[in-house]
């Protein structure tokens, strides 16, 4: 059976504690990141590209993706990229190009806690 895109992309993140759907960091994860189309306006991941709301205080390092942050600031650049998995890193920020949103419902002790995060993006023109 053949697989989509979405199929391929949806799940992947850097190794993590021998979770489901990790790949190595390096080229493995590049060749997964490399399937975005450049013409992404909203990009929605697992895992944070690094050091965007990646921080874990406990183990005091920031643990995104650095494959993630070239793919996005070095050739997709998004309007919006949405992620969760580090709970920690709950928020919104941006780089001036991209609104990062950490979209955690959890916190760090796996309550169901952050409030939903609301944005808005502006309407394409119509011609």
């Amino acid at each position: 059976m053949a697989r989509t895109r979405d199929q391929l992309l949806r799940a992947m993140q850097p190794w993590y504690y021998g979770w489901g759907f990790n790949l190595p960091r390096g080229q493995a994860l590049l060749d997964k990141w490399n399937q975005i189309p450049d013409s992404t306006d909203i990009l929605v991941t697992h895992c944070p590209p690094l050091g965007f709301l990646d921080w874990v205080p406990k183990k005091m390092q920031r643990v995104g993706c650095m494959e993630l942050l070239n793919t996005v600031q070095r050739r997709v650049q998004p309007k919006l990229h949405v992620f969760g998995h580090i709970h920690e890193g709950y928020g919104m920020m941006t780089d001036g190009t991209t609104t990062f949103i950490n979209a955690s419902a959890c916190t760090v002790n796996f309550l169901p806690m952050n409030p939903p995060i609301v944005f808005d993006l502006p309407n394409p023109r119509t011609t």
